[in-house]
């Protein structure tokens, strides 16, 4: 009688990367005549420290500027002196006439807009946080230094066809970290904002991303 010993399969694997291309959120052929603004600055709570009209300016200069660089897209001069009918975002939204009006003083196919709002962080101060002690495994909770030192972004970003319809809307928010010394200056403000810069571009053009996957042998 012959004896069948049963070896077990050992399975290996490791991981990689790898760039998957992530389709824009807009159908564009790429060189659509696109106006950039208005951009509001919301007023925020009172008791919190914002920048002035500085954090729209910046905002409006990033977002040409990457437009520009990274996509092929036709973009407008601005319009000097451009006032909206109000500065209620949630209204001015839903104001067909004026955006279709403002597509067709510039001959644009979309219009950029965005509401900005930025405040200034100096603080330290303790959080509470859950953590699994090594020892018996049990969850407890403790106070965590926490300093914060730089500009906490939330911008909305909206973007208009030609007809003045809301064609997409875009809630972002992130941090950026600057040495104390440096919180007056509003120069570069958006350079390092990762997150911004990801989701603006995805919207316009494709965008490869890198993903992690396990190849077993």
């Amino acid at each position: 009688m012959a004896l069948l010993a049963t070896v077990p399969a050992v399975v290996s694997g490791r991981e990689v990367r790898m760039g998957l291309r992530v389709a824009p959120k807009l159908d564009l052929t790429g060189g659509e005549r696109v106006f950039i603004g208005p951009i509001l600055l919301e007023p925020g709570d009172e008791g919190t420290r914002r920048v002035d009209v500085s954090a729209v300016r910046e905002l409006d200069r990033y977002v040409r500027r990457l437009l520009r660089r990274q996509t092929r897209l036709n973009l407008l001069p601005p319009e000097e002196g451009l006032t909206p009918p109000t500065a209620d975002v949630t209204a001015l939204r839903g104001m067909t006439d004026f955006w279709r009006d403002l597509a067709g003083r510039h001959g644009a196919d979309l219009v950029v807009a965005a509401s900005v709002d930025v405040e200034v962080l100096d603080r330290t101060g303790y959080s509470t946080e859950k953590y699994v002690s090594p020892e018996d495994g049990k969850t407890y909770f403790r106070q965590v230094l926490i300093e914060e030192t730089g500009f906490k972004y939330d911008i909305l970003l909206m973007v208009f066809d030609a007809a003045g319809a809301l064609v997409l809307e875009e809630q972002i928010s992130d941090f950026q970290e600057r040495q104390p010394r440096k919180l007056d200056e509003f120069t570069d403000m958006y350079e390092d904002l990762y997150t911004l810069e990801n989701r603006l571009l995805g919207v316009f053009v494709p965008r490869v991303v890198l993903a992690r996957r396990y190849l077993y042998s």
